[in-house]
């Protein structure tokens, strides 16, 4: 494999006047000694129609190192905008993106960058943040990439505002702006900023402009303005791309009104002070608070805060317009831990209104529609904030949303201590216009805009205004689609609008629907650009245009030959378990047999004894009552040379006596607790138990980055017994990187194993979202859902595994994961067999298998290969090289490309000391965590009444030759 190093492209966003600024963007590596990777060329084209701007950006990023590259690009986008158009240089011609579910977009993007062939991906993350995925940037080659977004343009009295400030340090290669503005002519924005100089001429009804530099270093900013039209009496329509539809947009000035509102004197503060709390601005957030106290003058405020729970819940008084208690309250929170902000319950506040300070990002629980008792006025002030939610919530009180980080704080004042006009209902014949959105209640200021459907030729509209249900302006227009514009803008800005609204009722496959029909990065869909026709047939996405034709006939081909595959492989699954109970029906018995330990590891094992063929037994019988028939039954002699077996009768005179057998052996189960050796436990080792989580808050800002960081402290303080403050900790790897599912993972596999069961099942459901194409993704799932004492959808998820068409890479990297899953599968339906509806499941598949000891260990990092060792009493390893030990031992498939699981089972353990160890062997990929992370679950009398567990998570360190001694069994009479 070619050498690959992953990088990181960042274009940092901030909103001056809801305006991107593409800060210095710049590819940043792992490894310090690498060049930077920067911005060549850089291509801006804006069209503007009406007050909609279409902003295309087309950037070459120059690679001066001798490695490949795969690399991100995470950029904030506004409210309501959206990511409309990705294109990727393939072979030196540029290939579109198409929208797919996000989840068959990333398997897609990840098996074809395994073969070193060009994919790209956009995909949004949490709140409105859209990472683009590129592979790859060639040694001392370039790249280029292309990403397109749509908007309405902010508006002062007079002017909608175009608004691109840009800041790229280092010099470009080329530099070039056109911008295009249909029918109103524009005019260059004067500001105290430098501006890029257009100068625009008048060309068939548009006005256009184009600008180029070499060698430019850029601190300026693309502006200009366009004069809005006094009154709006009719506007045309648009023709579908998608639908056949006919759209309408309709944008009014309104008359600036507000009304001062009466003074509360009960107020809640809702604050969230969760790790990603430190990215708001905080002062310009208490500022904002000390003014609206002063306005309040006197009154009681309850303070609640919040992180991944509730955390605290204060009370305090206004007097004479201060509340310095409070405001020295929150000035001194630390903020630290993952946000559910589901965590407060809103209906239960007894209150005049809410005051919610977040960016309303919640990483960490369920996601739940929440209810309302008092309006809440939502304020937040993070470039990176779920700006949907906030509106939801705003809108259902009967609240208003606030997006400080656009308005000075004097403005937010206004807001806060003021009704909002607000769209209260519209009237249209429905026969004609249909689909307006958005819906009643949107807060406004002093410009609306909506967007809906018509039929026929031509129908009025009227939009009313005013507060609560008190209509205080109104305005009729006609929309004329007698004329219909040939431009998908229309379409789109509809599209969009209804976006926000299915975002707010968080039905996953109507968000997938929608951004799949209309071409938009949503949630649920990401854009996708592949390398050839094969790539797209695989992963069933529907390629451009140009090769639709080709892509049809290769689906039809492969579609039936799937159905045949797929009843093949359950009779070929059937034959491997089938395969399994052999080995577990004919293992051999050396507890009893002297000769047996003698021997040293490398000589075959030459025995006598009394065995006998185990009955064939009912399944799901009283599995004890079949170890039992086995050790009473009349036996036959068993010669074992080296791992083979033959079998003869032995005469009376040989035949040993069941009383002078030895009783069955006791196990002792010791774990290793991890132990980290990081500077930062031992110095919460100095310290006493309750100042740990003090003197980690010290420590936090030196390794507030680092996964490790979280995960070895969480673990010590587990193991202190401070769960609440280990809870809160670990919950900080859902902050580290929006949706990283190495890191989410890493987090719902510590909770399980310290049994928090429901906040893992949380994380587990999130991980489904985009690894549904990763059997590993139902395993976890199911396997919280068993220690959550659910263990119906336990063995329903689990049971996927089974019956579910895996991609052909996936049966090849994982191969064996079946077998191992049916073990976890009939364990729990030994122990819940009442309590469980198996039907659906094939029978072939039902039998348990009791063994003395199991151990199955699985890990966080794709592509990445971690041996599982057990070391027996005859000092005989059983690994990936010695997979079957001369005492019965039995190691799974090596899997060598990712995540596991493998699996040992000894049925008949002899009496001694059995040592568990993992140890990391290679990666093309290093895990983000930067250790690979992994989980053992060790078992002693599986699938017995005796059966112990002990689950452990841990770290290798690859650096320091990455092995672990995950723990000792032991049986001894």
């Amino acid at each position: 494999m070619k050498n690959l190093c992953r990088f990181i492209i960042i274009i940092a966003c901030s909103h001056l006047t809801n305006a991107q600024i593409m800060n210095n963007p710049m590819i940043t590596t792992s490894n310090k000694n690498d060049k930077p990777i920067v911005l060549n060329d850089l291509k801006i084209d804006v069209f503007v129609v009406d007050n909609i701007a279409t902003t295309t950006i087309e950037m070459v990023f120059y690679n001066n190192n001798s490695s490949v590259m795969e690399g991100e690009l995470n950029f904030p986008l506004p409210n309501g905008v959206t990511v409309s158009r990705f294109a990727l240089d393939v072979n030196g011609e540029m290939r579109e993106g198409v929208v797919v579910e996000k989840e068959k977009a990333t398997q897609a993007f990840e098996a074809v960058v395994r073969k070193n062939i060009d994919p790209g991906m956009v995909e949004v993350t949490k709140g409105n943040n859209f990472k683009a995925r590129v592979y790859p940037i060639p040694a001392h080659g370039t790249k280029k990439a292309l990403i397109a977004f749509n908007q309405e343009l902010k508006n002062n009295d007079q002017n909608y505002i175009y608004q691109l400030p840009l800041n790229i340090k280092y010099k470009l290669k080329s530099f070039h702006v056109k911008a295009e503005v249909v029918m109103n002519k524009p005019e260059v924005v004067k500001s105290a900023q430098p501006t890029i100089n257009l100068n625009f001429t008048e060309a068939q009804n548009s006005y256009i402009s184009e600008y180029h530099e070499s060698d430019a270093r850029l601190n300026s900013q693309l502006s200009f303005s366009i004069p809005k039209p006094k009154k709006v009496k009719k506007v045309i329509t648009y023709k579908g791309k998608a639908t056949s539809n006919n759209y309408f947009y309709v944008n009014l000035n309104l008359k600036e009104e507000q009304r001062t509102k009466n003074k509360p004197k009960n107020i809640t503060i809702v604050w969230d002070e969760s790790s990603s709390g430190k990215n708001r601005e905080l002062g310009k957030e208490l500022e904002i608070l000390t003014h609206y106290i002063k306005w309040l003058n006197h009154g009681n405020i309850t303070l609640i805060t919040f992180v991944n729970t509730k955390n605290t819940e204060q009370t305090f008084k206004i007097q004479n317009g201060t509340s310095p208690k409070l405001i020295n309250a929150l000035k001194a929170i630390k903020y630290d831990g993952g946000t559910n902000i589901n965590a407060v319950d809103f209906s239960k506040i007894k209150t005049d209104e809410i005051l919610l300070f977040t960016d309303a990002i919640s990483n960490f629980g369920e996601q739940q529609q929440a209810a309302f008792r008092a309006p809440i006025l939502a304020l937040n002030s993070s470039n990176i904030a779920n700006h949907n939610l906030l509106s939801h919530y705003a809108s259902a009180s009967n609240g208003s949303y606030i997006n400080a980080i656009e308005i000075s704080v004097e403005t937010v004042l206004e807001r806060l201590t003021h009704q909002q006009k607000q769209f209260i209902k519209a009237e249209y014949n429905s026969e004609k216009i249909s689909e307006i959105y958005p819906k009643n209640g949107h807060q406004i200021t002093n410009n609306f805009s909506c967007s809906g459907i018509i039929e026929g030729a031509q129908s009025e509209l009227t939009l009313h205004f005013g507060f609560g249900k008190e209509i205080t302006e109104s305005h009729t227009v006609l929309v004329d689609n007698s004329i219909r514009k040939d431009n998908a803008l229309g379409e789109r800005i509809w599209a969009q609008k209804k976006l926000q609204n299915v975002l707010v009722e968080a039905d996953n496959d109507a968000i997938k629907n929608h951004g799949k029909k209309f071409n938009l990065v949503t949630p649920n869909t990401s854009l996708i650009v592949l390398d050839d026709v094969e790539d797209y047939v695989q992963y069933e996405i529907v390629p451009p245009a140009s090769l639709q034709k080709q892509y049809h006939d290769l689906i039809a081909r492969r579609n039936q030959k799937n159905a045949t595959n797929k009843q093949n492989r359950i009779e070929q699954l059937c034959e491997q378990f089938e395969e399994d109970k052999q080995w577990w029906e004919n293992a051999i018995d050396y507890r009893h047999v002297k000769e047996a330990l003698d021997k040293k590891p490398n000589e075959p094992v030459i025995a006598v004894y009394e065995t006998s063929p185990l009955a064939t037994p009912e399944v799901f019988g009283d599995v004890e009552d079949e170890m039992e028939l086995e050790e009473d039954a009349i036996l036959e002699e068993v010669v074992v040379v080296g791992y083979g077996t033959r079998r003869r009768n032995l005469s009376n005179s040989n035949k040993a006596k069941k009383s002078e057998r030895p009783k069955p052996s006791q196990a002792t189960l010791k774990i290793t607790a991890w132990d980290s050796n990081a500077p930062f436990i031992n110095e919460l080792k100095a310290v006493d138990t309750p100042d740990i989580y003090k003197t980690y808050l010290e420590l936090k800002p030196e390794y507030e980055t680092s996964p490790s960081f979280y995960f070895d402290v969480a673990t010590y303080m587990f193991q202190k017994n401070l769960r609440d403050q280990g809870l809160r900790v670990i919950s900080n790897l859902a902050e580290l990187e929006l949706e990283n599912v190495e890191i989410l993972r890493t987090l719902g596999r510590k909770l399980a194993e310290f049994k928090f069961h429901k906040e893992a099942i949380a994380i587990f459901k999130e991980v489904m979202q985009t690894r549904s194409f990763e059997p590993h993704s139902y395993i976890d799932l199911g396997l919280s859902y068993a220690g959550n004492g659910e263990y119906q959808k336990a063995i329903n998820n689990l049971y996927t595994v089974i019956e579910k068409h895996w991609d052909d890479d996936i049966i090849s990297r994982f191969n064996g994961i079946e077998i191992i899953t049916l073990h976890d599968i009939n364990n729990i339906i030994y122990h819940h067999k009442k309590e469980l509806d198996t039907s659906f499941i094939n029978t072939c598949f039902l039998k348990p298998m009791p063994v003395d000891i199991r151990v199955v260990i699985d890990w966080d990092a794709n592509e990445t290969d971690v041996d599982l060792w057990i070391t027996d009493p005859r000092n005989e390893k059983c690994s990936y090289s010695n997979k079957e030990t001369k005492i019965g031992g039995k190691i799974s498939n090596d899997i060598t490309q990712g995540y596991g699981p493998e699996e040992f089972r000894l049925k008949h353990a002899i009496d001694g000391k059995y040592i568990v160890e993992a140890k990391f062997f290679g990666s093309s990929k290093q895990s983000v965590i930067g250790n690979i992370t992994v989980r053992a679950f060790v078992y002693t009398k599986f699938d017995t009444k005796e059966e112990t567990k002990e689950v452990l998570t841990l770290q290798l360190e690859p650096t320091k030759g990455g092995e672990y001694t995950i723990g000792e069994i032991e049986f001894t009479k």
